[in-house]
């Protein structure tokens, strides 16, 4: 019962990530196109509201995200926003992105794409979005 949550909660997840991607107003973002495996499938972890340079749980999370994503051989994670506490990110090579990023979920499995939306406390509002280290490191 508990894997059928788990997996409903994921699926749910990923259409909300998917219905916010194609949303008639998001027409001017990039869209992302994953192929699926030769079934048709696609594994994947979600999370989000992380970024505390490993506190909180965080690093205790990344270690069973490693454990979950080499089990299930994932494919990317999508990461749902929240990632950069207190103050968000200043710039591309702020180094709260390596302490709450680079450095924590740093498991062989979780080195695959990482999709990932801007919500509340990545920005202040003088960054960006294009300024976002995500296309610095290559997850």
């Amino acid at each position: 019962m508990a894997n059928r949550s788990v997996a409903m909660g994921l699926a749910l997840a990923f259409v909300a990530m998917t219905a916010l991607c194609c949303a008639p107003g998001a027409a001017e973002l990039p869209r992302l196109d994953h192929p699926a495996r030769s079934d048709g499938s696609l594994k994947l972890l979600v999370v989000g509201d992380w970024g505390r340079k490993g506190t909180h749980n965080q690093s205790r999370v990344a270690d069973q995200m490693g454990r979950v994503g080499e089990k299930l051989d994932i494919d990317f994670v999508i990461s749902t926003g929240d990632n950069f506490y207190k103050n968000g990110l200043k710039g591309v090579r702020d180094q709260a992105f390596e302490e709450s990023f680079v450095d924590i979920y740093t498991a062989q499995s979780l080195q695959k794409p990482w999709y990932s939306g801007i919500i509340s406390h990545v920005l202040p509002p003088r960054v960006r979005p294009w300024l976002l280290p995500f296309g610095v490191n290559s997850r």
